[in-house]
């Protein structure tokens, strides 16, 4: 049976454990809120974090676009360049890609960094809403972009050159 004397269980069985009134009390102007940190202090204003947001992706694409131009090695690796099937077949191929891949992703980013720098100088004039939604409208571009410059250079990649990196024949039209 039990080994545990009877006074004990009365008196646990009595007695609350818990003073839900004095919880209450200590509870009283108490604000859970205020334990977060205020973001504003964070993160600046939510304005200059979406401009931030949307100038990375241009600046990342015109400084890789500059590093594909002026810093890629003479010959194709495997640890600097833009490195793509048909681009890594011969030397001549490595230097067009590099070529086509800077100026490409040079010249969009240049232009993106203008056009962002325009779209979010409008943002401190927004709503929160319209602002974090414009932003992700222009996040979405410039993914998309991106997207469609990668396509590009590796489709003129493979349109000029073969697999070995050797140039493709064209049959002459007679």
């Amino acid at each position: 049976m039990s080994t545990i004397p009877t006074e004990i269980l009365e008196t646990a069985a009595t007695e609350p454990v818990l003073d839900i009134a004095s919880i209450k009390s200590m509870m009283d102007g108490f604000d859970p809120a205020k334990l977060l940190p205020d973001l504003s202090e964070l993160f600046g204003s939510l304005a200059t974090l979406c401009r931030f947001a949307v100038m990375i992706g241009p600046v990342v694409l015109l400084v890789l676009g500059l590093a594909y131009l002026f810093l890629s090695p003479r010959e194709a690796n495997y640890y600097f360049g833009y490195r793509c099937y048909f681009g890594m077949g011969s030397v001549q191929a490595w230097r067009f890609t590099q070529r086509i891949a800077g100026m490409l992703f040079g010249g969009v980013g240049l232009i993106l960094t203008i056009v962002m720098y325009v779209i979010s100088g409008g943002f401190a004039g927004m709503e929160v809403t319209d602002m974090v939604w414009k932003a992700a409208g222009c996040l979405a571009w410039q993914a998309g972009l991106a997207l469609a410059l990668t396509l590009l250079v590796n489709f003129l990649a493979f349109f000029f050159f073969d697999a070995k990196g050797g140039p493709r024949r064209r049959k002459k039209e007679k």
